[in-house]
């Protein structure tokens, strides 16, 4: 019975014009987004080629990750020169941007896509799947011809997700393949795992407005007041619950500016530099600079040791109050897959941190030799499991088993006289 109710609401759904028009503007907005994130990833490739430094320079740049073409996140960031001396780790001074237009706008990468206009197109298809059987009063003469509730609610849910993941995933694998012919961009096995992590994602996050579009069709009688309110939940999880999350961090946890603690670090060297020259005239031995070096390194380490805790403080409760959405914990499990994401960029941080402290004599001309390469590589797909996606993986079903059981509740709960 239950494959009967579901390819019933395919059928009834599939030759509408909501239909053809929802799935040719996914289609069109996915084409936009891989050209468009195309030609920034190419650019940025550039960039990375024109500012590679030369052997044995303290200088740092990494090559831009060949997924981020499906989900940039902080890829660009990351992916900038860092000049790395004794007055601690800043942007080069000399890097220009070669991508000027993409400075001025955002790139709507493919988790855009998902996370705005598929949890959209998801709530668009299922508003009225209840609603329009009350109407139209089909709803009555399904409970007489003795169809269980529970199978017709979950007849068109699953009808429903089908009509928006399905064409979605055939698009999103149809582009996976074309990208992966595209110049510098190099798949191997894990490439092909993490678009797999990534579809995986994507339908259990359709799945979960597709939900919440039940739910609210099975709570009221119109479709005009369920489109309404299913436009508002959408806005409220896409857009205010991810942006309370960052207003809401800043105000709780205060961190400084981070040009703020690079000018500290600045001052800090300054202040170093005069008083050897102010020992060096007492003394009239030119045999201060070591200790002034040492002082610069102590009060760089200070001013990062007393920054650094806080800025993680609020960005875990950036992460906790985001995480409310499923909006939120798309993004952050999506960027945590392609390495693009916040987890990522912390972990070149710190091993940028070690790279100086390993290569600080050396640097600064107290020692000779060679420096030391950057230690660092990107974050396995197992690894990135175990330490963050493991928890919005778990988030985004819980959101789908509470819609599921609260659209359950309410059409169990209807009566239809």
């Amino acid at each position: 019975m239950l494959g009967t109710l579901i390819k019933k609401e395919i059928l009834e759904n599939l030759t509408t014009y909501r239909f053809f028009i929802l799935t040719g503007l996914l289609f069109v907005l996915i084409i936009v987004s891989i050209i468009v994130s195309y030609g920034d990833y190419r650019l940025r490739m550039e960039n990375y080629n024109l500012l590679r430094p030369e052997p044995n320079s303290p200088n740092v740049i990494i090559p831009p990750s060949s997924l981020s073409i499906f989900a940039k996140g902080l890829d660009a960031n990351m992916g900038r020169l860092y000049e790395i001396s004794h007055l601690g780790i800043g942007v080069h001074r000399s890097q220009q941007s070669v991508n000027r237009l993409f400075s001025l706008f955002t790139v709507p990468d493919m988790l855009f896509i998902i996370k705005v206009m598929l949890a959209l197109i998801a709530i668009l298809f299922s508003f009225d799947a209840i609603t329009s059987e009350k109407e139209n009063g089909t709803l009555k003469l399904l409970f007489a011809s003795g169809s269980q509730r529970t199978a017709l609610l979950f007849g068109k849910l699953l009808g429903r997700f089908a009509l928006v993941c399905i064409p979605f995933l055939l698009l999103f694998l149809a582009i996976v393949i074309v990208v992966s012919l595209l110049p510098d961009v190099q798949p191997d096995s894990y490439y092909w795992q993490r678009i797999g992590v990534i579809l995986l994602a994507s339908a259990i996050y359709t799945f979960v407005f597709s939900s919440i579009g039940l739910f609210v069709s099975s709570l009221v009688h119109r479709s005009t007041n369920s489109m309404m309110i299913g436009l508002a939940v959408w806005v409220l999880f896409v857009f205010i619950v991810p942006q309370m999350g960052t207003t809401g961090a800043k105000a709780l946890i205060d961190v400084p500016p981070s040009e703020r603690v690079e000018m500290q670090g600045r001052l800090a060297a300054i202040k170093a530099i005069y008083e050897r020259i102010q020992r060096e005239r007492t003394s009239g031995e030119g045999r201060e600079g070591r200790r002034m070096v040492q002082e610069i390194k102590e009060a760089n380490s200070q001013i990062f040791e007393s920054y650094r805790p806080r800025l993680n403080k609020r960005i875990d409760v950036t992460k906790t109050i985001v995480r409310c959405s499923p909006s939120g914990a798309l993004m952050f499990l999506v960027t945590d897959v392609t390495n693009t994401g916040l987890h990522e960029e912390l972990r070149l941080k710190n091993a940028m941190t070690l790279h100086l402290n390993r290569n600080f004599n050396r640097i600064v001309g107290l020692e000779k030799g060679s420096i030391e390469p950057l230690q660092y590589r990107r974050e396995s797909l197992s690894e990135v499991v175990y330490k963050s996606i493991f928890i919005d993986a778990l988030i985004l079903v819980l959101f789908s088993f509470v819609f599921i059981g609260l659209a359950m509740v309410t059409f169990l709960k209807y009566d239809p006289r």
